[in-house]
């Protein structure tokens, strides 16, 4: 029969906001690893503190609520234990950009085969709006009346300098071109960065619907676009008018962290495989 998308259920009821892109979000991920006949077994995801944290009562799955930021060192450490498993790291644009932004960096860099997506929704909506690296300069946020006085940081423009293997935009108000976005990403060998342009109608009014469809364009709409050239994705990320989404840049010479490992090419087994049970009482014998 195969894998089905009801296989990731749980009865617990969501918590977000009415309109919040978690639904959509999730839902499209369940969508992606169920047609990739993944089984919920076979599937691992940390999660970070914050509204998106809380989807992990909501899929069934191997599920981990780390420290915030931390999710991403959570998912590496899964998949170099064992690569058996489909890791994902489920993080927020504050988390991934303020106390993780080291992570981020080093598991690009480092090219772990894992899935990161990138809840951005341009501010901490669980602590109730405050401002993040990719809120506006100027816009008013809890804590900031009269406007955020630091520059913003462009995401895409960052992830892109570090040349990933793979990096895509999708949004959350187009949950099919996110499902399909999001088994491309998994599929992908080395580590593969989605950044989620994420409703929040409680903390982020301006970016509606409606703001959505007037400036947000599919990058298959743009003629030629030759997704394997990053001067390609460099031409569509430097104004963010509009703003493409789709995968923007996808570098499949690009070898995995564990492929470069000279102690582990001869392996045939996990680590996990390799761990063993010592007998430690006579080494506790020295501290009576």
């Amino acid at each position: 029969m195969g894998v089905k998308i009801t296989d990731y259920n749980l009865p617990n009821i969501p918590t977000w906001c009415p309109g919040c892109g978690n639904f959509a979000i999730h839902a499209s991920l369940k969508k992606a690893l169920s047609e990739l006949d993944i089984s919920p077994t076979e599937v691992f995801v940390s999660f970070d503190i914050g509204c998106n944290g809380n989807g992990a009562d909501l899929i069934n799955s191997y599920g981990f609520k780390g420290l915030h930021g931390r999710s991403i060192p959570l998912a590496v450490g899964a998949h170099l234990a064992n690569r058996r498993m489909t890791a994902i790291a489920d993080i927020g644009d504050g988390g991934c950009f303020h106390e993780g932004l080291d992570h981020l960096v080093h598991t690009i860099r480092s090219n772990y085969n894992i899935t990161i997506l990138i809840h951005n929704n341009a501010n901490f909506a669980l602590t109730t709006g405050q401002a993040t690296v990719s809120t506006p300069k100027n816009k008013p946020m809890y804590g900031l009346p009269d406007g955020t006085p630091e520059r913003n940081i462009n995401i895409s423009e960052f992830i892109l300098n570090l040349d990933p293997s793979f990096y895509a935009r999708a949004y959350s108000g187009n949950p099919f071109q996110m499902g399909e976005i999001f088994k491309s990403a998994i599929e992908n060998k080395g580590c593969s960065i989605v950044e989620i342009l994420q409703l929040c109608p409680t903390y982020n009014r301006e970016f509606t619907p409606e703001w959505a469809k007037a400036n947000i364009k599919e990058i298959k709409e743009v003629e030629d676009y030759n997704a394997n050239s990053i001067e390609s994705a460099r031409s569509v990320l430097t104004n963010n008018s509009p703003l493409y989404t789709g995968i923007i840049y996808q570098n499949k010479n690009l070898p995995t962290f564990y492929d470069s490992l000279e102690c582990r090419k001869n392996s045939i087994t996990e680590l996990v495989d390799e761990v063993k049970t010592h007998d430690i009482k006579k080494l506790l014998k020295y501290f009576e």
